[in-house]
């Protein structure tokens, strides 16, 4: 289980372990918004069980910005190929080979499939005559939150789902 951390203002912030987040409320540091129905049972005491804390003190945090790197390519197109949607021998593309002019970027990197990958070859997705499920884009952070975590309810309405 996890738990969402949000800030003094009542931003999210991050997603970390329950041990973390019991330690933060134990050590007045944070308090509980929304908790688990099972509670922590101690030796003579019971505990909220965390889902949703809040800090106490505002921090200041740097824009949290998600890496580029396969791991988080794979998630941002959940895993499918962006031309055939195939979920079987996935590799990186480049949209604009480098031998075009195309980087590694967020907005030129999308999964595809080898067979994909084998047949567009050193050309762009046009010129063979591929369509993508979606434009690739650089994820925010939540976005990286939602395609990591299984999202519990409670922190729904922290991170601006509706009801």
């Amino acid at each position: 289980m996890n738990v969402l951390l949000l800030n003094a203002d009542y931003l999210p912030i991050t997603v970390i372990s329950m041990r973390k987040g019991f330690k933060l409320v134990f050590k007045g540091k944070a308090e509980v918004i929304e908790e688990f129905d099972n509670p922590i049972i101690g030796v003579d005491k019971k505990f909220k069980r965390p889902c949703v804390i809040r800090l106490f003190n505002y921090v200041n945090f740097p824009f949290l910005k998600v890496k580029l790197n396969r791991v988080n390519i794979l998630k941002r197109d959940e895993k499918k190929c962006v031309y055939c949607g195939s979920k079987d021998r996935l590799t990186i593309d480049h949209v604009i080979p480098k031998s075009k002019g195309g980087g590694n970027t967020w907005e030129n990197l999308v999964t595809c499939c080898f067979k994909c990958n084998f047949k567009k070859d050193n050309k762009t997705y046009k010129e063979v005559g591929f369509t993508m499920s979606h434009k690739p884009y650089r994820p925010t952070y939540f976005d990286y939150i939602h395609k990591s975590y299984r999202i519990e309810t409670k922190w729904r309405k922290y991170l601006g789902y509706i009801k």
